[in-house]
């Protein structure tokens, strides 16, 4: 697809790639139609004997992120198969964003949503990556044995 044209102040516009067509780990073909991205953490604040906030902690941060697409396929057969449930937990890799943090693996936390109504079907993911990479990479490798 040719890129848009813009005049004045360059903004990112839209679901932009980095040149190659945006992945997602295990679906062959279709059509993005959203992501969005939050970036979550557990505060906890301690208090003086007044009840004021004197410090406040962050931890265990993360971005969780929606995904939302339109299954696609060669064929009506084909993009009914991109139509499948997810398993709990399982990594899921993102590559080819525009903007770098949606890439690289994420965990599936659950929420995934299949809507078939009149119109295309639309179907959405709920991800979670880790800010600190070591954290990241034990929760998306599956343990064995």
């Amino acid at each position: 697809m040719p890129a848009e044209i813009q005049t004045g102040k360059g903004i990112l516009f839209g679901i932009t790639n980095g040149g190659s067509a945006i992945t997602l780990s295990g679906i062959a073909t279709f059509i993005l139609e959203a992501g969005k991205a939050a970036h979550k953490f557990k505060l906890t604040e301690i208090q003086d004997e007044n009840d004021a906030d004197v410090a406040l902690i962050a931890t265990n941060a993360h971005l969780e992120l929606d995904v939302t697409w339109t299954a696609s396929g060669a064929t009506r057969a084909a993009a009914a198969a991109t139509a499948a449930i997810v398993t709990p937990l399982a990594k899921v890799t993102l590559a080819n964003f525009k903007v770098a943090a949606f890439n690289g693996d994420w965990i599936y936390v659950g929420d995934e949503s299949i809507d078939l109504s009149h119109g295309a079907a639309k179907l959405g993911l709920k991800l979670r990556k880790y800010d600190d990479a070591t954290q990241n990479s034990l929760l998306t490798t599956t343990v064995s044995g």
